[in-house]
């Protein structure tokens, strides 16, 4: 049998699936020897041969490309969080108030002092104490202006007898120690810049403890 043409040989492996989806294809030849494929018997006075093809296979099935999830953004760099340096404590202070005319004033000391005062700085007998020594008296005298006279009235007597008073105190806010540390700090700055060199030397250790604590506010 004469062996067919390469291009012939390829076009038959073309076509081959294509005619033959049952697996069988005819080969007819004329008398001059052409050759042809096709899934139809052969016309009349053509050479026929049935050729049994294998069953082509079943395309592949497309290989699922795996999704890639896109990647997060980079996190950022976390920058440490440095906390402020705590304050430092304010020193004790006091509000007071003065049992003798209610007077305020700032002490670094809860327990103020007993003091002996006459009665008659209290009003007592109702009176001021000019009124309770009586006209003249030793109560609207500055000491050492005239001679202290004695007076043995039982008006007298009950101005001059003492009793004990004491100050009231309550602990002071930060803002009302803040502000009274300013206010020291403030004066005491004053003085130092006024001073001599032997005053400095004093006021200068106030100045620095003031402005330290003041740190605290």
């Amino acid at each position: 049998m004469p062996r067919l043409p390469l291009a012939i040989a390829l076009l038959i492996a073309v076509l081959l699936p294509r005619l033959a989806p049952a697996g069988e294809v005819y080969k007819c030849t004329d008398a001059q020897g052409g050759v042809a494929f096709q899934d139809q018997p052969c016309p009349v006075g053509m050479t026929q041969t049935l050729l049994h093809m294998a069953d082509a296979p079943p395309p592949a099935a497309p290989v699922a490309t795996p999704s890639t999830a896109p990647s997060p953004p980079p996190a950022a760099a976390v920058q440490p969080v440095t906390a402020p340096p705590p304050r430092k404590l304010l020193p004790p202070l006091w509000v007071c108030e003065n049992s003798e005319d209610g007077s305020r004033y700032f002490s670094r000391n809860n327990n103020p002092p007993v003091k002996w005062v006459p009665l008659g700085t209290l009003g007592y007998p109702g009176k001021s104490l000019a009124s309770a020594y009586g006209s003249g008296g030793i109560g609207v005298s500055a000491p050492g202006m005239r001679k202290i006279p004695i007076d043995t009235s039982p008006q007298s007597a009950l101005a001059g007898d003492y009793t004990q008073i004491q100050d009231r105190c309550m602990r002071a806010s930060r803002e009302q120690t803040c502000d009274y540390l300013r206010k020291q700090y403030d004066q005491v700055e004053h003085k130092l810049n006024h001073a001599f060199k032997d005053q400095q030397a004093v006021l200068q250790p106030q100045d620095d403890e003031l402005r330290d604590q003041l740190d605290g506010c």
